[in-house]
């Protein structure tokens, strides 16, 4: 429900305690999140966008909301960080109309994977891919994003451990 003006800085009641889960803080959710940091080696744009996955898991605080918004950026992240390490790969690719044909993210998960870049399983991945980016009625908690999001993470610290 969207909120007035004067409730933007309130709890929603998911965090509050007031519905659903137990109460959590703002501090407890920021702290779930410094534990998900990413090596000074991973590309500024790539850290950017996963910074952003972790203010709106904090903010969802504020509007629970946020928090499949979060959940539905971690895979375009993961892209990112996989395009930005190995997509120079695929360029040039065009398809049958010759347009640029670059690699999905399934393509990418398992070229990495073939090239020992990452050794997080990854054949699960693309059906909660699948789930967040064609619609889902999934409600979210907190401890479903966070093991989700720290999969993605983990691949990524993976993808740029080896530079």
């Amino acid at each position: 429900m969207f909120k007035s003006a004067l409730d933007l800085n309130r709890p929603d009641p998911y965090f509050s305690g007031t519905a659903g889960f137990v109460a959590n803080t703002l501090e407890d959710l920021h702290e779930d999140m410094r534990r998900f940091e990413l090596p000074e080696v991973v590309p500024d744009k790539v850290r950017h966008a996963h910074d952003a996955i972790r203010h709106a898991y904090i903010y969802a605080y504020f509007s629970y909301d946020l928090l499949s918004l979060a959940a539905s950026q971690t895979f375009p992240c993961l892209e990112l960080a996989l395009r930005e390490r190995i997509g120079h790969q695929f360029a040039g690719r065009v398809n049958k109309r010759g347009k640029p044909h670059p690699a999905m993210l399934n393509e990418l998960l398992k070229v990495a994977k073939k090239q020992n870049l990452i050794v997080t399983p990854i054949d699960h991945l693309h059906k909660i891919r699948n789930m967040f980016a064609h619609g889902s009625d999934t409600v979210l908690n907190p401890p479903m994003f966070l093991t989700q999001f720290g999969i993605v993470t983990n691949i990524i610290r993976e993808l740029y451990s080896s530079r």
